[in-house]
């Protein structure tokens, strides 16, 4: 279903919050940073649009510890926003496009797919670890970029989608692709992931943010 946005506001990543279901998206494509929320009913219809916003960029969100959180996905200079307390905490991180996976109350987030880069991010202290991987660490391909949050499959692991960048024909390209990260016991994390089939008519710019789950079915 095709969610009528505002106009010319792009990006919205899409999350169920306290029986809400809650929208965060960028208020304009062009580059005035604003992000604004929605809510929308269980037919995506938007039934709140207040012009509640906040400093950013590209936003996604995931709930961590009962609080929301809005990442801020502005290159070299992302944030976290809290949405209760609106407060901004400034990830000390370079790049953007970082996948957030909450696994064991413990934070982590992909810094990277191709090579395997991943750190824990300590919400309080605001600490960033970076934790080994089982990569081969000679892959390196940057088209392969983050897009939704990790969501959590069983205990061990975690599948999100991300958008693979490239030009053809002097055209700008983002395809989709899902990945799966595994947490599993006595082993270093690992990563998988897989191009997938985009409809025909699909966007050349399609950039996954966030699956929400309505009455038993996943959207994405």
């Amino acid at each position: 279903k095709r969610i009528n946005t505002t106009k010319d506001s792009i990006f919205y990543s899409l999350i169920m919050f306290k029986n809400e279901i809650i929208g965060f998206g960028r208020r304009h494509y062009g580059n005035e940073g604003i992000i604004k929320k929605i809510t929308l009913n269980e037919n995506f219809d938007i039934i709140e649009d207040n012009n509640i916003t906040y400093k950013g960029e590209d936003p996604r969100c995931f709930e961590y510890k009962n609080n929301l959180y809005i990442q801020d996905n502005y290159l070299n200079n992302m944030h976290l926003i809290n949405y209760e307390t609106n407060h901004y905490t400034n990830l000390n991180v370079t790049g953007k496009n970082i996948s957030f996976i909450n696994h064991n109350n413990n934070l982590y987030f992909i810094h990277y797919i191709k090579p395997f880069e991943l750190y824990r991010y300590d919400i309080e202290t605001h600490d960033i670890t970076k934790i080994e991987v089982d990569d081969d660490k000679l892959t390196y391909n940057y088209e392969y970029r983050g897009g939704t949050p990790g969501y959590k499959l069983n205990d061990t692991e975690y599948y999100g989608f991300g958008h693979r960048t490239y030009m053809q024909d002097n055209i700008v390209k983002h395809d989709i692709f899902l990945w799966i990260v595994y947490f599993e016991t006595n082993k270093l994390p690992r990563i998988s992931h897989f191009d997938m089939e985009q409809p025909t008519n699909s966007k050349n710019i399609c950039d996954p943010t966030s699956v929400i789950e309505i009455k038993n079915k996943k959207y994405l």
